[in-house]
């Protein structure tokens, strides 16, 4: 019979393996640490383990908030129709970080030339949308913590 120590060996094997590298894999931030976005546990509002599209969409709703609306020619620097990170960034308008460059039509949804509060409204409701279709994996309509977790680190 065989000893029920030796189906330790590997395992023991691999934490003497990693042993040196323990204080650089300290120093590594947990997953929700990321600026990416929020945590699991900031959307999981109810606290119920499971991230719903209701819960998105009120961040989505705060996340368009802290935004101010503005004029499309005072961002878009060299009027290409897209604004990239830093054309936001001189502009002093933050908020969307992560989003790359963003094309002013997705942005100013009624055309004025204006992005207005319910521009914005629409904008990040349709983005944080899709970003929720995406990560559903099991199409159940709410994200578990696996779900969300290997969607924002893909």
């Amino acid at each position: 019979m065989p000893c029920r120590t030796s189906a330790l060996l590997p395992l023991a094997a691999l934490c003497l393996a990693l042993l040196p590298f323990g204080a650089a894999l300290a120093q590594i931030p947990p997953l929700e640490s990321s600026v990416a976005g929020p945590s699991f546990h900031a959307l999981d509002v109810d606290h119920d383990g499971r991230v719903t599209l209701a819960e998105v969409l009120a961040y989505a709703k705060g996340q368009s908030a802290a935004i101010h609306p503005f004029r499309i020619a005072a961002v878009d620097a060299d009027h290409d129709g897209v604004i990239t990170p830093e054309e936001f960034r001189k502009a002093g308008i933050s908020g969307f970080e992560g989003l790359g460059s963003v094309r002013a039509r997705d942005l100013d949804i009624s055309g004025d030339g204006y992005v207005s509060r319910q521009d914005l409204d629409e904008f990040f409701a349709r983005k944080h949308r899709q970003a929720f279709a995406r990560a559903d994996a099991d199409g159940d309509g709410s994200l578990r913590r696996s779900e969300f977790v290997l969607f924002r680190f893909k």
